[in-house]
C-alpha cells in the first residue's frame, strides 16, 4: 500500500511543478505580451503620426508641383483693358503673308526705345516723270490688338497700293497711344530725310490708321500741323494734312472720344471709313461729331462690316477691305472730294 502512495505523490509533484512552471510561463507571457502590446501601441502611434506627416507633406508637395505646372501650361486670361473696344480680336496674323510689293525695314529714332518695323507698299502706278522728288508716302498703322500682318491691315494697304501713285508705309507700334504717336513722328522724320527738306509745305502730312492707330494718327497730325506749315494764309484754304481714319473707336468705355477730332484745324481733311455694324463707331454718333468739327470730312460706309471690317459671307471680307484702300487712294489724289453724300461699299452699292 505504501508504494502506491509514493507512486501517486511523484506525479502530483510533477503536476505541481508543471503547473507552477506553466503559471510562471503564462505570467511571463502575459507580461511580455503586455510589454509588447504597450511598445507596439507606442510604436504604432509614432508610425501613424509619422505617416500622417508624410501624407500632409506629400499633399503639399503634390499641390506645389502641380499648381505651378498647371498655371504655366494653362493660358492665362488676358487682363481687361480700358480700351478693350480697340482690340482687333478677329485678325489672326498667321493667315496673312507679306505681299510681294512690300519692302521690310526698320527705323531707328531717339523718339522711341526700339527700332520701328516698317512695311512699305510699292505703288502699282509710278509717279510722274516730271517730279524730281518722289511723293511722300502715306504713313499708316494698325490697331491696338493687331500687327502689320493683320488681315484688315494687309487688305487695306494692298488695295491702296493697287491704285495710288504714292507708296504706303505701315509701321508696327505698341499698344501705348503716346508711343504710337511718337512712331508717326519718327517715321515722318525718316521719310523727310530721304525725300526732301523737313517741313516742306508742298508735301502735306498724310497719316492714317485703324482703330487705336486712327486715334494716334489724329494726335500726331495735330502736333505736326504747324511744323509742316500746313496752314497758309488767314483763310486756311490750303490743305496741310490729310487723315484716313479706318474704324475710328469713337465710342469708348468712358465716353465719346471726340475731343481730338474737334481740335483738328480747318486746314485738315479727314476720311472716315467705318462699318455699319461697328458698335464702336455708330453712324449717328459720327454724324453728330462731324457736324461740330472744323476740319473737312467725308465718310465711307462698308455695308455689313463690324469693327474689324469683317463681313458675311467671310470670303467677301478681303474684297471689301481692298476696296476701302482703293477709295482712300482716290480720295487722297482728289478723285473723291470732301463734299457730297456718304459713299457706300458693299452689297447694294
Amino acid at each position: 500500500m505504501g508504494t502506491p502512495a509514493m507512486a501517486l505523490a511523484i506525479p502530483r509533484t510533477n503536476r505541481e511543478t508543471r503547473s507552477s512552471t506553466q503559471s510562471q510561463t503564462s505570467r511571463s507571457r502575459c507580461a511580455e505580451q503586455a510589454r509588447f502590446k504597450y511598445a507596439g501601441t507606442t510604436c504604432t502611434g509614432r508610425i501613424e503620426k509619422h505617416r500622417t506627416k508624410l501624407t500632409d507633406k506629400s499633399k503639399k508637395a503634390a499641390k506645389s508641383k502641380s499648381s505651378p505646372k498647371s498655371s504655366k501650361l494653362e493660358p492665362r486670361a488676358k487682363p481687361k483693358r480700358s480700351n478693350e473696344d480697340e482690340q482687333e480680336h478677329a485678325e489672326p496674323d498667321s493667315s496673312i503673308f507679306t505681299p510681294e510689293n512690300v519692302t521690310v525695314f526698320t527705323v531707328d529714332s531717339s523718339l522711341v526705345k526700339k527700332p520701328i518695323i516698317c512695311h512699305q507698299y510699292a505703288p502699282s502706278t509710278p509717279p510722274p516723270s516730271s517730279s524730281t522728288v518722289g511723293p511722300l508716302p502715306f504713313i499708316f498703322t494698325h490697331g491696338a490688338g493687331g500687327t502689320l500682318s493683320a488681315p484688315a491691315v494687309v487688305h487695306f494697304c494692298t488695295g491702296f497700293s493697287s491704285t495710288s501713285a504714292s507708296p504706303l508705309l505701315a509701321f508696327q507700334g505698341s499698344m501705348n497711344l503716346g508711343a504710337r504717336v511718337k512712331g508717326f513722328n519718327a517715321c515722318r522724320a525718316h521719310l523727310e530725310s530721304h525725300n526732301g527738306p523737313p517741313g516742306d509745305a508742298a508735301k502735306p502730312l498724310v497719316f492714317g490708321g485703324r482703330s487705336m492707330g486712327a486715334r494716334a494718327a489724329v494726335t500726331a497730325a495735330t502736333e505736326l500741323y504747324d511744323e509742316v506749315q500746313g496752314k497758309q494764309g488767314e483763310d486756311g484754304a490750303s490743305v496741310g494734312a490729310r487723315l484716313v481714319s479706318v474704324s475710328y473707336p469713337l465710342q469708348g468705355p468712358n465716353g465719346v472720344r471726340d475731343q481730338i477730332l474737334l481740335d483738328l484745324p480747318r486746314g485738315v481733311e479727314v476720311l472716315f471709313i467705318v462699318g455699319d455694324r461697328d458698335a464702336m463707331c455708330p453712324l449717328e454718333l459720327l454724324e453728330e461729331v462731324r457736324g461740330k468739327m472744323k476740319a473737312k470730312t467725308r465718310v465711307v460706309v462698308v455695308r455689313g462690316a463690324d469693327h474689324g471690317m469683317n463681313v458675311k459671307p467671310a470670303h467677301k471680307t478681303k474684297e471689301l477691305a481692298e476696296e476701302t484702300g482703293r477709295v482712300a487712294a482716290k480720295w487722297l489724289c482728289g478723285e473723291v472730294g470732301n463734299e457730297g453724300v456718304t459713299l457706300y461699299v458693299g452689297e447694294g452699292e
